[in-house]
């Protein structure tokens, strides 16, 4: 069998299995994510896609070349596409939980509002507030599964040692840990990227069985022992090349992923709006923050600390 058969068997075909794509900035991790977008939409037709929107160089627009886009919007933001060859809807929400009734199916959903965002201290209550809503409802079965979350720079949802922008975002990252095995028996998975293994927190990065390596990705020795004796050779990978390990740690050979163009080449995208504690029901303004919630996050720190995850 050869390693295209095998990753269309056990991984494009295989709900439920978690992928980090690692590797530098300017590495090439977007065209990899886009190539593996494209082998869903052919090979898995039935999977849901959530693609999350980081307003980075209009790549909405390359995505849109995959399918229909259902953009997901807060409620008072918005979005405007000029481009002959991209097909959208818009939906807008104000629930958190909102975001996963609406996905559609043979659509590729866009969830949109790190573009809207302008502060980091704005950032957590927002993203917490929506993916702790994920995994209540794919615990309560609520989701269009098997669903693929595509998330670039996932260390931002689930920060490693000293990466979080505040105790909060520290704390919803053990909230992710706890929960990203029973998603993945859920039919849940996420294809994420990240700049660098410990830039992703420590739990969550070892529930990833598969990796897609490019430019500058390696791994430590003491967590990934067999992967880290190859961190030279993926030193060495020019931007257009990638390496997929698979979970019993059989490497591809050196692949050459194609380049889809950038999202400029088909359009343009202008955003408009800014989410503030005035306008967005994720954020409680300084007044209504109270001392259940501080406890809440001290006792959710206090737990991942006396907890430590062994490997």
């Amino acid at each position: 069998m050869s390693w295209q058969e095998r990753f269309k068997r056990e991984f494009i075909q295989h709900p439920g299995e978690h992928l980090l794509n690692l590797g530098i900035t300017g590495s090439g991790k977007t065209q990899d994510l886009i190539w593996i977008l494209d082998a869903l939409r052919s090979g898995a037709p039935e999977e849901t896609i959530l693609w999350n929107d980081a307003g980075k160089s209009n790549e909405l627009l390359l995505v849109g070349q995959f399918g229909p886009l259902h953009i997901l919007l807060p409620e008072g933001m918005d979005i405007d596409i000029t481009s002959d060859s991209v097909e959208y809807t818009k939906t807008w929400f104000t629930d958190p939980a909102d975001v996963w009734r609406s996905l559609e199916r043979g659509m590729i959903n866009i969830l949109c509002i790190e573009p809207f965002i302008r502060k980091p201290q704005y950032f957590t209550p927002v993203i917490t507030s929506i993916f702790s809503r994920l995994i209540d409802m794919a615990h309560d079965h609520r989701l269009p599964v098997p669903l693929s979350i595509f998330y670039d720079e996932f260390h931002r949802v689930a920060p490693g040692k000293g990466q979080a922008y505040d105790s909060k975002h520290a704390a919803f990252g053990a909230e992710i840990q706890y929960n990203i095995e029973t998603l993945r028996s859920l039919r849940v998975r996420f294809v994420a990227s990240t700049h660098g293994w410990t830039k992703l927190r420590k739990g969550v990065r070892s529930s990833f069985n598969w990796f897609m390596i490019n430019r500058g990705g390696s791994f430590t020795s003491a967590e990934q022992p067999r992967l880290s004796r190859y961190n030279k050779k993926f030193e060495t990978l020019e931007n257009n090349e990638a390496i997929i390990a698979f979970p019993d740690k059989v490497f591809t050979d050196i692949m050459q992923i194609p380049y889809y163009g950038e999202g400029w080449h088909y359009g343009s995208v202008h955003y408009s709006g800014k989410i503030t504690p005035q306008n967005s029901p994720f954020i409680k303004k300084k007044d209504d923050i109270n001392r259940s919630d501080l406890q809440t996050i001290k006792d959710m720190l206090l737990k991942d600390l006396m907890n430590p995850v062994k490997l």
